[in-house]
């Protein structure tokens, strides 16, 4: 049975323990729903709802049919009693921007403010001119090169975190990051799922006494809500977004760059199932007490219909970053418009971080709400002809000014 909209926007030990819940802040899951393998899900700022694995495998798979109604449907499919209409429409609906909820089963807590985050950063103003070696870089960027990447990540029939054959587009990858980075300084992260998380490094230069790190992000897996068979491509959302960091990452290594910052290079699991490689992730560096300076997501980005690359600073975060990053864009690529939007909770996997007390920003092609929304992605038909990778590739020249003014 769900327990149905507590408000966790103050979660203290007294109000969990009237709940029923245990009183650690470092368990905040009931131990019998835990052991019969209910999910805690954060739909937002204050909705939090327990499902069972049953109700979640029935909605995620698109085994049920909205337009009947709720009503109709908790008469079918039993494991839907108890949860309320809100959730199941939205963990029913394969077609909305982003995951838009998270599972929080187990975490310390959950933010929606900016009040939890880490001592807050002081971010550079972009000052090309200091950074010459980048007009190197620049000339490197190739769109042929993130075609490659798309084109091999969405052959897979698909990549969906639950499907069989999850874990091969992580093993790529990882394959990937190694040649570029070598393997002494590529991971893999596990999740409960067989699709791990793999982490790329440029360590710091010698001589830096910099402790925090910089994090570009993107997720591995592919959806189309059917099942975890059906053809999922997933070019746009988001082989375009693994695209754009590798390459970065190729093309520092092979300038033999490194800052002061350690660069780390995230490609996460099982976005679609609920930010889940993201989020365990990010708790695995809170609690292990490491600092960050500053995340970027990259979340489909080649989808550009318009005449001229467009670049969208999500705007549900950390506002300096997102003020330094729009500083940046318009520093450095002139060339595309800026445009901000909010993408809603939970809609990508840097509420992961910010989640956790981290700042983190996304940059996309898009928000949920603008005209240009890529219409086919969590179809089948998102699928590499319809993206455009000569703008596509203006996120590359993002990611490496935002890397290197952020590190040296």
């Amino acid at each position: 049975m769900a327990l149905n909209h507590f408000d966790n926007s103050n979660r203290d030990d007294k109000a969990y323990e009237a709940c029923g819940v245990l009183a650690s802040k470092h368990a905040l899951c009931f131990d019998r729903k835990c052991s019969q393998g209910f999910h805690e899900f954060g739909f937002g700022s204050n909705e939090v709802e327990w499902v069972s694995q049953g109700a979640l495998t029935l909605l995620r798979e698109g085994h049920v049919d909205l337009t009947k109604g709720t009503d109709a449907l908790r008469a079918a499919h039993p494991e839907l009693v108890g949860l309320s209409d809100a959730v199941i429409n939205r963990l029913g609906n394969h077609t909305h921007r982003g995951a838009g909820f998270i599972d929080i089963t187990g975490m310390e807590y959950v933010r929606h403010d900016e009040s939890g985050l880490q001592a807050r950063a002081t971010y550079p103003t972009p000052t090309p001119s200091k950074y010459p070696s980048l007009t190197t870089m620049f000339n490197s960027i190739s769109a042929s090169g993130l075609r490659s990447t798309v084109s091999t990540l969405s052959s897979y029939t698909t990549r969906y975190y639950r499907s069989s054959n999850a874990a091969a587009a992580s093993t790529w990858i990882q394959t990937q990051f190694t040649s570029a980075a070598g393997s002494a300084n590529v991971k893999t992260i596990a999740n409960s799922f067989s699709q791990p998380n793999v982490v790329a490094t440029i360590p710091r230069k010698s001589g830096s006494t910099a402790n925090d790190i910089i994090i570009l992000g993107a997720h591995l897996d592919s959806t189309v809500g059917s099942s975890t068979t059906a053809r999922a491509p997933g070019a746009d959302d988001d082989a375009s977004g693994i695209s754009i960091i590798l390459q970065a990452l190729q093309i520092l290594k092979a300038n033999g760059w490194s800052g002061s910052r350690a660069v780390e290079f995230h490609a996460y699991g099982g976005e679609e199932g609920g930010l889940l490689g993201s989020s365990t992730v990010a708790k695995q560096y809170k609690s292990a007490g490491k600092s960050v300076y500053a995340m970027l997501n990259f979340d489909m980005v080649a989808y550009q219909p318009t005449s001229k690359p467009v670049l969208t600073v999500l705007t549900d975060t950390d506002s300096s970053l997102q003020s330094f990053s729009q500083k940046l864009i318009s520093s450095y690529v002139p060339e595309a418009t800026l445009y901000t939007n909010k993408c809603g909770y939970a809609c990508s996997d840097h509420f992961s971080w910010y989640n956790q007390g981290y700042p983190s920003v996304s940059i996309d092609e898009s928000g949920p709400s603008d005209t240009y929304l890529n219409p086919y992605y969590h179809t089948a038909s998102d699928t590499i002809d319809r993206l455009d990778f000569d703008k596509a590739s203006k996120f590359v020249k993002l990611a490496l000014a935002w890397i290197v003014e952020l590190a040296e």
